[in-house]
Parts: C-alpha cells; sequence; structure tokens
C-alpha cells in the first residue's frame, strides 16, 4: 500500500510539473543578408543589413521574425488575435507568413524560397514622416 502511495505521488508530481512548465517550439535561426526599397519614394534604397530570421512551428500556426536594426524588424504569423488577423502562406515551394493589424490595417509578410532559400518581405511601416511599404528581399544560409 505504501509503495503505490509512493507511485501516486511521483506520478501527481510529474503531473504537475508537465502542467507548471511552458511548451516552446524550437526556434530554427537563419542568417540573411537583406536589403530593402519603398517603391512609393521613387525605389529609395535602404542600406543592406545583416538579420537573422526566426522560424517556428506550434500547432498549426507559423511564426517568422525577422530581427535586425530599423527597418528590418518585422513579425509576420499565422495566428489570429483580438488585434491581428494571421495565414499561413506555406506551400510545397515556400514558406511563409502574413499578418495584418485590425484596426490600422498595417501589413507584414515573410516568405522563404525552399529551392533558392531567398527572404522575400514587406511591411508598413513609417518612414522619414510618411506611411509606405517597405519591400525587403535578399539570400539567406542555412546554417551547418
Amino acid at each position: 500500500m505504501v509503495a503505490m502511495n509512493q507511485i501516486y505521488v511521483r506520478l501527481l508530481q510529474a503531473v504537475l510539473l508537465a502542467l507548471a512548465t511552458p511548451a516552446f517550439a524550437q526556434t530554427f535561426k537563419m542568417p540573411c543578408l537583406v536589403e530593402a526599397t519603398i517603391p512609393l519614394m521613387e525605389d529609395v534604397k535602404i542600406k543592406p543589413e545583416k538579420v537573422v530570421i526566426e522560424i517556428q512551428s506550434l500547432g498549426k500556426n507559423i511564426f517568422l521574425k525577422m530581427n535586425g536594426p530599423e527597418p528590418y524588424l518585422l513579425i509576420a504569423n499565422s495566428l489570429a488575435t483580438e488585434e491581428f488577423t494571421g495565414k499561413n502562406l506555406t506551400t510545397a515551394k515556400e514558406m511563409g507568413a502574413f499578418r495584418k493589424h485590425k484596426v490600422t490595417g498595417a501589413e507584414s509578410e515573410i516568405r522563404i524560397d525552399q529551392a533558392t532559400v531567398v527572404v522575400t518581405a514587406y511591411h508598413d511601416t513609417t518612414y522619414m514622416g510618411k506611411k509606405v511599404r517597405m519591400n525587403i528581399t535578399g539570400p539567406c544560409s542555412v546554417p551547418r
């Protein structure tokens, strides 16, 4: 009887530990060299920068984040929340996600071509006091 109680106590501890531990998706990081343009401002080109694309998948949702200096900082994911709509754009040829703010209408999108490993992205931002869409593109390398 004492042995069974010990087993139940240990099982209960394991379950409580599992419930208390947050579930994290593994993050895949991919370095890229990207350049941005602003078509509405006579194709203004922004200085190329090194960025890191962070890729996570959790359940049916995909999360893509471009980490770099401004203006190369953007997020796109398929998660729908009170503030954002999202869409998974992944196909057999590319991985991607789209996000739109429900109130402001600001959009962001990140796509990665699986054959060429080139990232294409855009996001609505403020540049020099104007609301513009910034297009971003560049090659990435898969870490070894």
